[in-house]
């Protein structure tokens, strides 16, 4: 009796998973042939707006290994932003093949939700922590009076000046501060309470 429990309970979770998948990819737009850099499918910027932004990110992806894609979506339907932008980008290949090098800025207006996904080949250039910073202080504000032309223009701005080198130091010193005030302020917790 408990095998057949077993494998019914086994075959559940094998359907589920499926279903779950496949409901999963289909949220996932294709990509747009022929490819482009900028896909604002949300529809929450001018046609000239998203032609200024795929010359620049097209410009920049001549001249640099790391490519920048944006993808503006009503909704995620309720599935975590990061995941659906890494999936997103894996299944569109965003990016220099074999490299992973590319970076997907994901924007769902609908859910309030925007995020940076970068390839491995790029997090050494833009980290998790300065991914938060362009999010919170270019996209949030723009993005909160409906100007979102103009946080992905400033974002991404500030991306490529982290990929070439050309972002300001007093910057990074700024977020390095704010991680040595914090870890300071852990280790004289910790001390107080041994």
């Amino acid at each position: 009796m408990q095998k057949i429990i077993q494998k019914h309970f086994y075959f559940l979770v094998a359907v589920f998973a499926i279903v779950f998948t496949q409901s999963f990819g289909q949220t996932i737009p294709e990509r747009p042939s022929p490819p482009k850099l900028v896909n604002d499918f949300a529809g929450i910027m001018q046609s000239s707006e998203v032609a200024t932004l795929e010359q620049k990110l097209v410009a920049f992806n001549d001249s640099n290994s790391t490519q920048i894609a944006i993808v503006t979506i009503k909704s995620i339907e309720g599935y975590d932003i990061a995941d659906y932008a890494f999936k997103l980008g894996e299944k569109w290949g965003v990016g220099q093949k074999g490299k992973d090098n590319g970076i997907l800025i994901v924007v769902a207006p609908n859910d309030r939700k925007v995020f940076i996904a970068t390839g491995y080949g790029a997090e050494e250039y833009v980290t998790d922590a300065m991914a938060r910073r362009i999010i919170e202080q270019k996209f949030k504000p723009s993005f909160k009076n409906n100007n979102y032309y103009q946080g992905l223009e400033d974002g991404t701005n500030d991306i490529i000046d982290l990929l070439t080198g050309k972002f300001k130091a007093e910057q990074q010193e700024k977020i390095g501060k704010h991680k040595g005030s914090f870890l300071k302020i852990i280790v004289i917790i910790i001390i107080i309470i041994l």
